[in-house]
């Protein structure tokens, strides 16, 4: 066997392989990994120019892998736009808070210029409500205002935003979106999405070549001291696509990312492949996902669509306590998308939370295996909260991969049993040892921009359920440590079409590692959130923290 370049030793070694083998010693060879064992077994295959590495003892995973998150926006967010997030996320406690970091901002942006923010939460404020147009017209009535809500499914925007998108009493809501009202029928600012928010999105200018690459720059800083070394960016658009490629060019994309083409974002057609797992820079720092489509919206904001009502409903919606949310299309129509999308070849990922986006996304799936059979084909659901027994049959039998949005009973659990689902369904989301019990293979995400990247939360999380109110919320649906580090791994390389080259340190794979101040495995379970990153390590490259 060939000589090692790095040597990494006296550690506790997860190879996250599959009989989930431990080892005290790794050994590199450039930037893949070439054998995992004992310190002798391992020292035996260093030289003199090999360099060594001494654990102490610390803890080495495969880095984590992304399972669905929006790494360029949330980067661009983070760097140059308003953070109006609510607890536990941000600080922000009320609609007087948003209204005065708009002010401030309003003083120092020349007249006529847009104003963005993301992050604020209605349901999350003291308020219990959205800023209105009203409200942002009394501290910045001259600059068009869009304020992202924390799900990225809703935008709330002042009068001289919703002029530019020629928005009156007389315009109808579009097909898969709503344009809230007052009382006398005028447009009160609030945007339900992407249908009626396009028309205003299409007023905002596009960032500048500076902004673009400070957004990449946040976003590899912020995946990377958390152990992410494959992010995903999960709707990629025209121009993130270009602005990844300039960055990985400039040399400073730190991590890889998987991009997810969104369907209705960019022209799907710019690849010359549709394999998943596709590597399109030579280095492998950027690779090909699934198309990306959406089927409903967000449960925290009442556009997600539901067998049966929400439990409490706080606004006036047009079907009042019987409100079930909404498809982002008719059913017929989206099955016919997914077929043609499938019959090309591309392993899809479909944003759906409410059972009844589930139940047309797996009727989409079988209609396109149905119609064009092919093997492995390896469908996605993204989130899948709301996921019932009948349908997790389904996914097994149709080899469908959820990725389940488990942080979400940690940051919205609380408002999940007493006001979106009421308990039976909130102590439901994300059912991961449902799915465990079926040998379903899953991955579990933050969905960044919406939660803030962090892995090791996912994990904690599917392992505890504790509400950020301090709540258990579903035990029964917790699953054992180690299968919750699969979901950040192996799982998640799997859901990538990249198991062949991440997510276990096992040899011939890239050398992508994390390295943990303890071990996950031995600590007390309720700790695991807090386990310290000292290392993160991107085909042998510290690219955050120290190996000292």
């Amino acid at each position: 066997m060939a000589s090692a370049t790095h040597v990494y030793r006296n550690g506790t070694i997860l190879t996250m392989d599959s009989g989930g083998s431990q080892a005290q010693a790794l050994a590199v060879r450039g930037e893949t990994i070439l054998a995992v064992g004992s310190d002798a077994e391992i020292m035996a295959l260093a030289d003199p120019h090999t360099v060594v590495t001494d654990l102490r003892g610390r803890t080495m995973l495969p880095g984590f892998i992304d399972g669905h998150s929006h790494f360029v926006s949330a980067g661009l967010m983070a760097a140059t736009q308003l953070d109006l997030s609510s607890p536990p996320v941000g600080g922000v406690k009320n609609i007087a808070e948003i209204k005065g970091l708009i002010r401030a901002k309003a003083a120092e942006t020349p007249k006529g210029e847009w104003i963005l923010g993301f992050g604020y939460d209605d349901t999350g404020l003291e308020d219990k409500r959205h800023p209105l147009a009203s409200d942002i017209d009394e501290v910045a009535p001259e600059h068009p205002v869009l304020l992202r809500h924390v799900s990225g499914h809703l935008s709330a925007c002042n009068g001289l935003a919703l002029a530019k998108a020629n928005y009156t009493k007389d315009t109808p809501d579009p097909v898969g979106g709503v344009i809230r009202r007052d009382e006398h029928g005028n447009p009160n600012g609030v945007l339900e999405e992407p249908p009626a928010r396009e028309p205003v999105f299409r007023h905002i200018p596009a960032p500048t070549e500076a902004d673009w690459m400070e957004g990449i720059k946040a976003a590899c800083a912020a995946y990377t001291a958390k152990g992410v070394t494959t992010a995903q960016d999960g709707f990629t658009a025209t121009g993130d696509w270009g602005a990844l490629k300039r960055a990985h060019e400039l040399g400073l994309l730190r991590n890889r990312v998987q991009i997810l083409p969104g369907v209705s974002r960019m022209d799907i057609n710019t690849f010359n492949t549709h394999v998943s797992g596709t590597q399109l820079t030579a280095d492998g720092k950027i690779s090909l996902g699934a198309a990306k489509l959406l089927a409903d919206g967000s449960l925290q904001c009442y556009t997600g669509y539901l067998s049966n009502p929400y439990h409490k409903v706080i606004y006036d919606l047009p079907d009042g306590p019987m409100w079930r949310g909404y498809p982002m299309e008719p059913e017929q129509q989206f099955i016919e998308k997914v077929v043609g999308l499938h019959r090309q070849g591309w392993q899809l990922a479909i944003h759906g939370n409410g059972d009844d986006a589930i139940q047309m996304i797996l009727n989409a799936y079988e209609e396109a295996q149905k119609r064009y059979p092919r093997a492995d084909a390896r469908h996605i659901v993204i989130h899948c909260q709301t996921v019932r027994e009948d349908q997790l049959d389904r996914i097994k039998r149709l080899g469908v991969v959820p990725s389940f949005f488990v942080v979400h009973t940690y940051f919205w659990g609380d408002r999940h049993y007493e006001m979106f689902l009421g308990q039976d369904r909130a102590e439901r989301i994300s059912p991961l040892r449902s799915a465990l019990k079926r040998g379903i293979p899953f991955s579990n995400h933050n969905d960044t921009f919406v939660t803030p990247i962090d892995p090791l939360l996912s994990v904690w999380s599917a392992v505890n359920r504790r509400t950020s109110g301090g709540r258990i919320l579903g035990e029964n649906q917790t699953i054992p440590v180690m299968d919750a580090l699969r979901s950040v791994t192996s799982w998640a390389a799997y859901q990538a079409c990249e198991e062949r080259i991440k997510g276990s340190l096992e040899p011939g794979k890239l050398a992508d590692f994390v390295i943990l101040e303890a071990n996950p495995l031995t600590v007390a379970k309720e700790t695991i959130k807090d386990i310290g990153i000292s290392a993160t390590i991107v085909g042998d490259e510290v690219v955050y923290g120290s190996l000292d």
